[in-house]
């Protein structure tokens, strides 16, 4: 990518973000599904039944130890050590169960770039950065990322170093070929320097990141995090849903069931408002969200949480196979599980010293970060009509990721009289105050 643009100038210099300027040049354009991108429904006549290891050893641990909580059953078929689904490099793509939109086009993470790079100029450009991503993928995000920064303030990169949260050896591997080339393969895969100056190094968890200043980057990442499912009984109280093994299926095969009494996760709710008759809750996702928050008071930075989700959670534990949607407890180690994210929830999670903004959607975002102006810039340069528009109407249609995908981001609370007057880019004109837990 060539950006022929002036720098982004700090919001101290007296200048605000001209998207304009900043998307000029060209770039070869990166579209790897000709899919809507959306995880939406889909019949699966066309999926062929497989043999299921993971199937038969969850239904073996449950004969033998009783039935298990739906957030025990994403552990296991997402990051079973062997079997898990994220632990191999086939579930996200074009060949795998869904595509993210950094894999649609490379417009998204340069979108991202941009946005982070402006709000970073506006708190005065601390040094040194550190770029935190969290369940990084494929890397194609953070590569998009650093592109965008090296032609936009390529100086700036002295100060950063990145430090990525992944669990899989497998994606480690992936993240460290695409963003260090393909003579690190034999390096030592914990720290090493990328093609674009800063060092990355990989951490299992968020709590081995050190804490100092830091851009937090979560995208699609909440969505896989364990959740817990509740039904309200009519005479009250609450149940929580299990998974059994059916017992009246000759082959191994899984089923819900409604627990008999309370179980432990059941005083989750009392320190929630929950209002119907059935709850979803990932207390995991509230978990990571308070520690980025309070990280973020203590030692600066900022938070960008990107997801689909609402400000509610019911019932949207699903999974998708070969980009159809599937029965949850079918193909267990060869189908993605999500559930939306709660947004309401994790607002009321973060630290009464962080600033909370959205959410607002990913078409608002993007549209506000200069995707128009960056999608017009490459159709002038050359690129593929037809792969440009669809790339750009899939990330921003209300009908496919525009509306559905949100995005949220936090800031110190010490950053309001600046933001009263200058919000962050993409989100509402009002600070948001954030209601008081119950």
């Amino acid at each position: 990518m060539l950006l022929k643009s002036r720098v982004i100038r700090s919001v101290l210099s007296g200048q605000r973000l001209c998207v304009r300027d900043v998307f000029y040049g060209s770039s070869q354009a990166r579209y790897f599904s000709s899919s809507d991108g959306d995880k939406s429904e889909s019949n699966t006549d066309d999926i062929k039944p497989f043999d299921n290891k993971l199937l038969r050893e969850l239904c073996a641990k449950i004969r033998f130890s009783g039935p298990i909580t739906i957030a025990e059953y994403m552990r296991e078929v997402l990051t079973n050590p062997i079997q898990g689904v994220y632990m191999g490099d086939t579930a996200l793509g074009a060949e795998g169960h869904f595509v993210t939109s950094p894999e649609i086009s490379q417009m998204f993470g340069e979108c991202i770039g941009v946005w982070l790079l402006h709000e970073w100029m506006k708190m005065g450009s601390p040094s040194p950065l550190q770029i935190v991503e969290l369940g990084p993928g494929k890397g194609t995000l953070m590569n998009d990322v650093l592109r965008t920064i090296s032609q936009l303030k390529p100086k700036e990169l002295e100060k950063m170093s990145l430090h990525l949260v992944e669990v899989s050896s497998t994606m480690k591997n992936c993240q460290k070929n695409l963003l260090c080339g393909p003579s690190s393969e034999d390096k030592d895969t914990q720290k090493i320097r990328t093609k674009y100056g800063p060092e990355v190094t990989w951490h299992e968890s968020l709590r081995t990141v050190p804490k100092a200043f830091s851009i937090y980057i979560a995208h699609e990442f909440l969505d896989a995090l364990p959740i817990h499912k509740f039904l309200k009984k009519k005479e009250g109280g609450w149940r929580e849903v299990l998974i059994d093994v059916d017992n009246e299926s000759q082959e191994p095969k899984l089923r819900y069931i409604i627990s008999r009494n309370e179980t432990p996760s059941c005083v989750l709710i009392e320190k929630t408002n929950a209002i119907g008759p059935e709850l979803e809750m990932c207390p995991q996702a509230g978990l990571v969200c308070k520690q980025i928050s309070e990280r973020i008071v203590e030692y600066g930075g900022i938070g960008l949480l990107a997801d689909y989700g609402a400000n509610r959670q019911i019932d949207s534990f699903r999974a998708y196979r070969h980009h159809k949607q599937v029965n949850p407890l079918d193909f267990p180690g060869d189908s993605d599980l999500t559930a939306d994210v709660d947004f309401r929830y994790l607002q009321t999670q973060i630290s009464d010293h962080c600033a909370w903004f959205g959410p607002v959607t990913q078409a608002q975002f993007l549209h506000s970060a200069g995707i128009g102006a960056r999608c017009e810039q490459l159709l002038k340069n050359g690129e593929k009509e037809k792969t440009i528009v669809e790339a750009y109407n899939a990330l921003t249609s209300p009908n496919k990721m525009g509306r559905r995908f949100k995005f949220v981001s936090l800031f110190p609370r010490t950053m309001e009289a600046i933001h009263k007057v200058d919000p962050p880019v993409g989100f509402d004109n009002i600070y948001q105050e954030r209601k008081e837990r119950k």
